[in-house]
């Protein structure tokens, strides 16, 4: 195996930096506890060849689960981790003929995988083949219900419990199920982190809840979850299910393993050509013969990248794998996978869990993984059933501008899997959920259940989600979102994100599969060629109808030119009092690092073709389909504002500072704290922070920021270690000279800077000075937004006026749309991007004029809040922190 990667590398005169090998393991064995080797399950190991004998974790967490404790089994990949949940599943199966077992698997293409091994247990056993159930998005809704009735051993995803089984909770079939559940397995729990690990944390209580209420009398559950090496693994795994467990760590692995080789090899990580060296090794690994080099697996980050490589390939023997394809397309590489059709498979992270394909023997990675935990993944799916290699195809100095070698990142302890269940947004999609099953069950919709490990602030939530409930204004557009369906509309690994089908032009009936709107904005914009499953296609349209909400396209002529979007992100940031988050602010004579609340608008301008750009302010006159899209949304980040002549100012030095500085603490953080490169961003340009008369740019401030619905708080460690973070920029800069994430000289002074930062003292609050009779406006010609079945359309504001409705009246502003004029009321705008101010308006006269410096008033003579509401002055206008628009 080595022989021909080194034979390849030479072939394709690729340059090696650096090899690390991982030596063959000898295996410990040990007895099977007392109380299987005579059980029921005994037979069932027999049958499948286990013997008296098992590895000696699998023998200690056996022992545990038999003891009736929820264990969780924290070893690394290929350890046998399966088998364990397997012959604890059966043996409960065997003993007791009503108990039910339920599986959740994270990916459908992981549950898929997993499924057939279970069919062979199961056939092993001597059950039914009914026994077990696949639940997931591939299988039509009138079916569910039967197969769950039947089915004891349940494989499921957590979007399916979401969307499906806590939606019809209250059928007599689910609640049965719930009633006779004895055993719940979390397989790959490392991967339930970020938004979608925070969700399904809301989902598993909602879940033990609903049990709690079906089966009052009834705590005979336990939960067993198993997950690669992590850092802190029975923390994560208490955060995630509120519940305790016993912990078989990596320490105690006695598996044994085929020796496998790491290699470092040079190469771009991005763009054309990084793509086309990838598809490079492909194309001399398929000459090779497969006896020789087994199978293999090509990861990258990017969708539309690993469609780029597998045309680059030119051969149906590899095929491209990722989400967003429809089940039928999925199912068709799975079963090619398993069965041995394809030689190889070029995926994003879709395919790094546990897809055990016994002679996958070479990995191949663009780019280093954005955290350890991917890399330790992506790895194990090589090198099973023979020795492997796994390639890491990247720049020189590509693990050493953070600080470390190829061998220290290996080697370094992973990352923690992290949680943020204060997530006021996620709470309160789930209360509205748990409100809806709660009212399904009978039960009081107000009281949350005891013996529940609710997080902080979820009774709150549970309050502004009952009818009548006086939520906050922040919380509208995801009560709009949710409708009466919050859980269809309240997808896990998402909140507030909207999702469109892909289908073709001239048929509303054929999908081609779906993207989120974050995606689509950066792949799927009007104009843009889309490759999907390896075949190009033009975006038409998009729809946005209250009953359409899909991108059309068209089959690209010629394979489609290449084209990229022309990308805008503004950024507006609050420093008053209540834009600060946990007064989380250090200060000195030269600038601040703050943790605040922010208000974030993407937008795709127009976009690049071969020789050309295209901007949709022009195209739209001669086809109005081509239209800017964007999308808005509230956020927390970390504001890094520096006064120094080498970072503020709009000299090109100073703009070169800001961005390095911008982009290497965003890098950093992400390496660090292993956070998905898709969860975070970082801007240096078109910064502005919200004064009293609307957002005042800036030339002196970087913000790294939640690129999430309502921030999970993801950079919140930025600012807790900011300098240690600048003191490891100048480590990294030092190690890796002209290639380090910040140039050494920048990075020294950014220590420095930070080295005088301080905790401030009470600053004073401003107040605006409205005279009587006078309301605070949007400033007619404002760049405004309003939704539109859940979409933000673009409007620009004329003169306000005083719109009456029955006994009152309210403020409205005139637009121009479709050729004419319409009225918009002030509550439903929305203030996205920069270009819109306030300003003072006089219904009586209608004056209007800009507003005047506001009173600083320190804090001992802040006005009551009697005295602020007994004022003349109207004020129409949000909170003082950026108005929530997600």
């Amino acid at each position: 195996m080595f022989e021909v990667i080194d034979d390849l590398i030479k072939e394709r005169n690729l340059h090696l930096f650096e090899t690390i090998d991982l030596p063959e393991r000898i295996e410990i064995r040990a007895p099977l506890p007392a109380s299987l080797a005579s059980g029921p399950a005994k037979y069932l190991a027999d049958r499948i060849g286990v013997g008296e004998t098992v590895w000696s974790h699998q023998a200690m967490a056996l022992d545990r689960l038999q003891a009736g404790e929820n264990v969780l089994v924290a070893t690394g990949t290929a350890s046998g981790k399966s088998l364990i949940f397997q012959l604890r599943a059966f043996h409960i199966l065997l003993s007791d003929e009503s108990a039910r077992v339920l599986v959740f698997y994270p990916q459908k293409a992981l549950a898929a995988d997993q499924y057939a091994r279970w069919v062979r247990l199961i056939e092993a056993a001597g059950l039914p083949i009914s026994t077990i159930a696949r639940i997931d998005g591939d299988m039509g809704m009138g079916e569910r219900l039967a197969a769950l009735e039947r089915a004891r051993l349940v494989l499921m995803t957590p979007d399916a419990c979401q969307a499906w089984l806590m939606r019809h909770v209250a059928s007599p079939i689910i609640r049965r199920f719930l009633a006779d559940l004895r055993l719940f397995v979390l397989d790959e729990a490392h991967v339930y982190e970020s938004v979608f690990g925070s969700n399904v944390a809301f989902l598993i209580r909602r879940m033990l809840a609903a049990r709690r209420r079906i089966a009052p009398g009834d705590a005979d559950l336990q939960l067993l979850a198993a997950t690669a090496t992590i850092a802190y693994p029975r923390e994560h795994l208490c955060e995630l299910t509120g519940l305790d467990f016993e912990v078989v760590e990596e320490g105690q692995n006695g598996a044994p393993s085929h020796p496998r080789r790491l290699y470092h090899l040079n190469g771009p990580e991005v763009g054309e050509a990084a793509e086309g060296n990838l598809a490079d090794l492909a194309v001399g690994l398929l000459a090779v013969n497969p006896s020789q080099r087994g199978r293999f697996i090509g990861f990258h980050d990017s969708r539309q990248g690993i469609e780029r490589i597998v045309r680059g390939v030119d051969d149906r023997r590899v095929l491209p794998y990722r989400s967003g394809y429809e089940a039928e397309d999925r199912q068709h590489i799975e079963r090619a996978l398993r069965d041995g059709r394809l030689e190889g498979v070029i995926s994003t992270s879709a395919l790094e869990l546990g897809i055990d394909i016994a002679d996958m023997a070479v990995g191949l990675n663009l780019g280093v993984p954005q955290s350890r935990k991917s890399f330790r993944q992506r790895v194990g799916r090589i090198g099973r059933a023979r020795p492997g290699a796994f390639i890491v195809l990247a720049p020189p100095n590509a693990f050493k501008r953070y600080g470390e070698s190829f061998q220290s990142y290996y080697e370094t302890s992973v990352e923690p899997s992290y949680l943020y269940l204060g997530n006021r947004f996620i709470q309160f999609a789930h209360a509205r959920c748990y409100v809806d099953e709660a009212e399904a069950l009978g039960a009081e919709k107000g009281k949350l259940p005891p013996g529940i490990a609710w997080p902080d602030g979820f009774s709150s939530a549970v309050r502004y989600a009952l009818p009548g409930g006086g939520r906050p204004r922040e919380f509208d557009f995801i009560a709009a979102l949710g409708a009466d369906s919050p859980h269809l509309n309240y997808p896990l690994r998402q909140v507030g994100e909207a999702n469109l089908e892909i289908k073709f032009q001239r048929d509303t009936a054929d999908r081609l599969g779906n993207i989120a709107m974050n995606q689509a904005i950066r792949e799927a914009y009007p104009g843009a060629t889309y490759l999907h499953y390896g075949r190009a296609y033009k975006v038409a349209e998009w729809q946005t109808r209250a009953n359409d909400r899909s991108i059309r396209v068209f089959q690209a002529e010629k394979g489609g030119a290449p084209t990229k979007p022309l990308l805008r992100t503004t950024v507006n940031a609050s420093l008053e009092q209540d834009g600060i988050v946990d007064s989380h602010i250090l200060q000195c004579d030269r600038g601040l690092v703050a943790e605040v609340q922010l208000q974030v608008t993407e937008s795709v301008e127009g976009y690049r073709v071969p020789g050309g750009t295209h901007l949709y302010k022009d195209l739209r006159a001669q086809n109005p389909a081509m239209t800017r899209k964007q999308r808005d949304f509230r956020t927390t980040g970390i504001v890094v504002r520096i006064e120094d002549n080498w970072f503020s100012g709009g000299s090109p030095e100073a703009s070169l500072a800001r961005r390095v500085v911008a982009e290497g603490l965003k890098d950093l953080l992400a390496r660090d704290r292993s956070i998905a490169p898709q969860d975070i961003d970082a801007v240096s340009t078109n910064v502005a922070m919200v004064g009293p008369n609307g957002p005042q740019r800036v030339t002196d401030c970087v913000v790294i920021y939640d690129a999430v619905y309502g921030g999970l708080r993801l950079t919140e460690d930025l600012f807790v270690e900011f300098q240690s973070y600048t003191r490891q920029l100048v480590r990294a800069a030092e190690m890796a000279g002209e290639d380090a994430l910040i140039p050494l000289a920048i990075a020294q002074q950014l220590a420095a800077w930070a080295q005088s930062l301080e905790k401030p003292g009470a600053a004073p609050i401003p107040l605006l000075n409205i005279p009587t009779g006078w309301m605070q406006i949007y400033k007619p010609g404002s760049e405004m937004a309003t939704y539109h079945h859940n979409s933000l359309i673009s409007v620009t504001l004329g003169n306000p006026q005083m719109f009456a409705f029955g006994d009152t009246s309210m403020l409205v502003y005139a637009h121009e749309r479709n050729g004419g004029t319409q009225m918009v009321t002030h509550a439903q705008l929305q203030p996205v991007g920069q270009d819109w101010q306030w300003a003072l308006w006089n219904p009586a006269t209608g004056e209007i004029k800009d507003i005047d410096d506001p009173i600083v008033l320190p804090r001992d003579e802040t006005p009551s809040a009697h005295e602020a509401a007994s004022s003349e002055a109207t004020i129409l206008r949000p909170p003082r922190r950026p108005r929530p628009t997600i």
